[in-house]
């Protein structure tokens, strides 16, 4: 088990805990601070961690970010950091075999995430909170409030880090912290961080009996590539066709953490009764998917599809890949980044990692696609041996009769086999990035890596290539 580290009381105290309990539940622990380089004594926090891993008996790895130059167009400096963080923890866990990532968020955490969440407006699931368990991660103390963790530490005296941004007002988290719950807690009710926990835990429950019906909707309703039954969406209550059009995006490969109420509104209404009289325009989605209605059907389009066929517009991309450094590819909404790493920084990331993506289990992603997390969906980032490749790169669309050879197989394959093998539809076929060098076909994003090119045990030198949405 890897436990995230960030130097500050709860971490402390879940990796304290769990140095006890580790020989009893014969645990191997790890601990992973990133240091996220926005604050001048970063590197203090990074050698403290070192420290007291020493202390502690338990190996330490630290991942500097550079979230400056990370962040992307539209996000806070909080959003990039988290999501490189967590990138950077699901390496690490990926190159060290760690089964599990431990975090450190505990019930006043839940409290005030379910509050920050209303105020903005979100749904059963998002009001349902950080839940204790989910696919690598797991959080140990979700039920432990901050009083009890800070009374662990002082029983067995354990010195931390003070992060003071955690103290600043221009956050709204931490007014919700500072302001809003001390309010609740002396004017209304002095248990209500308890009781907003309790709610938590219910919704979760109603979120995922709801899920599991929306799930067995939408199996009826058709794939999305073929479009979804407008009758069979009206049919359903107004909250399982919600979340019925949520999977359809999701399985669409657009970012489900940018589509709003408002997007799953307007798909709504583009399929209700008084749609095709309005003549109701396409709702366009995050990263460029188009929706629109056709006879009796809702139908995605990606962008640079050319309407129906697929053929069109994706199929001209070819575009040099610069390498070290981040190429826009357009008609996708997407960018290729590309960085060169000595190979004891890369850690033991294989390529290999990426033939556990859709091609292993049968699912495909739109290169506009979150990467997922690890065992939640394709991989979107892969390594290969530099002093294999031979330059130029170049990134472009599919074209009939490519082959390769990909990792593990033993011999040659035809894209279209792959693609067939991973249900990527026809008409997403011709936006899955093509990464070539002078000699033939290196990588099919987020698919499958060719053994020319794969990173392994002799490699040198890194080239880390991740396809990122815009």
């Amino acid at each position: 088990m890897a436990v995230a580290v960030s130097g500050g009381p709860d971490s402390l105290a879940l990796l304290h805990l769990l140095t006890r309990l580790r020989g009893p539940w014969q645990l191997g622990l790890l601990a992973i601070h990133v240091d996220h380089g926005l604050r001048p004594d970063s590197r203090d926090d990074a050698r403290f961690v070192e420290e007291a891993g020493r202390a502690l008996g338990v190996p330490v790895i630290v991942r500097t970010a550079d979230v400056k130059a990370e962040r992307r167009p539209g996000e806070s400096w909080q959003q990039a950091a988290r999501r490189v963080r967590y990138r950077l923890l699901e390496e690490v866990a990926a190159a060290e075999g760690a089964h599990r990532v431990a975090l450190a968020h505990h019930a006043d955490d839940q409290a005030e995430t379910i509050l920050l969440r209303l105020l903005r407006g979100a749904g059963a699931a998002g009001l349902g909170g950080m839940r204790p368990k989910r696919g690598l991660y797991v959080r140990p103390l979700l039920w432990v409030a901050r009083q009890e963790i800070e009374a662990y530490c002082r029983a067995f005296r354990l010195s931390f880090r003070a992060d003071p941004t955690n103290r600043s007002l221009r956050y709204l988290r931490n007014r919700i912290r500072h302001r809003l719950l001390p309010l609740l807690e002396a004017e209304f009710n002095p248990n209500v961080r308890a009781v907003l926990n309790r709610t938590a835990t219910l919704l979760r429950e109603d979120d995922d009996y709801l899920e599991e019906l929306a799930r067995q909707a939408f199996q009826q309703l058709g794939r999305p590539e073929d479009g979804l039954s407008v009758d069979g969406l009206s049919r359903l209550p107004r909250p399982l066709a919600r979340r019925v059009l949520r999977l359809a995006v999701q399985q669409a490969g657009v970012e489900l953490a940018a589509v709003s109420a408002a997007h799953v509104d307007r798909m709504l209404s583009l399929a209700g009764d008084e749609a095709p009289k309005a003549g109701c325009r396409p709702v366009t989605l995050p990263g460029g998917v188009r929706v629109r209605r056709e006879s009796g059907r809702l139908v995605m389009e990606w962008p640079g599809t050319g309407g129906e066929t697929g053929d069109e517009g994706g199929g001209a991309v070819d575009c040099p890949l610069v390498v070290p450094g981040r190429t826009v590819v357009e008609p996708w909404n997407v960018a290729v980044e590309a960085d060169l790493i000595p190979c004891a920084q890369a850690g033991s990331r294989n390529a290999a990692r990426s033939l556990q993506g859709p091609a292993a289990r049968g699912d495909g992603e739109a290169p506009g696609g979150s990467a997922g997390r690890h065992g939640e969906g394709p991989v979107r980032e892969v390594d290969l041996d530099w002093e294999q490749v031979v330059p130029p790169l170049r990134v472009r669309a599919w074209r009939p009769g490519d082959r390769m050879r990909p990792l593990g197989l033993g011999g040659s394959k035809k894209l279209q086999d792959i693609f067939v093998d991973a249900k990527v539809p026809a008409k997403r076929r011709h936006q899955v990035p093509v990464i070539c060098d002078e000699q033939g076909i290196l990588w099919l994003a987020g698919l499958r890596v060719d053994e020319r090119g794969a990173a392994g045990p002799r490699t040198r030198q890194v080239l880390r290539l991740r396809v990122v949405p815009l």
